[in-house]
């Protein structure tokens, strides 16, 4: 940029670059606050299929073969 060489040069200019830095570091901290915002609901996502699983497994696991339960006469069957 042109005018970077007066502004670091320059003395009076310190309050602009200051201002600039900290504008610089409320945008890296904006975006960094975004990326943990969505590794935590990530892990959050995560976390409930864990527990679902957990859940389905003690609540009876897989469901049953069904060609398995139409391939076996039952005695059920209406004649």
């Amino acid at each position: 940029a042109p005018g970077s060489a007066s502004l670091t040069c320059n003395p009076r200019k310190f309050s602009e670059k200051i201002a600039l830095q900290i504008q610089r570091q409320a945008e890296d901290i904006a975006a960094f606050q975004e990326v943990m915002m969505d590794i935590t609901s990530t892990r959050i996502q995560a976390q409930k299929v864990r527990q679902e699983r957990n859940l389905a497994s003690y609540y009876g696991g897989s469901l049953p073969n069904v060609s398995q339960i139409s391939a076996c006469p039952t005695g059920n069957q209406v004649t």
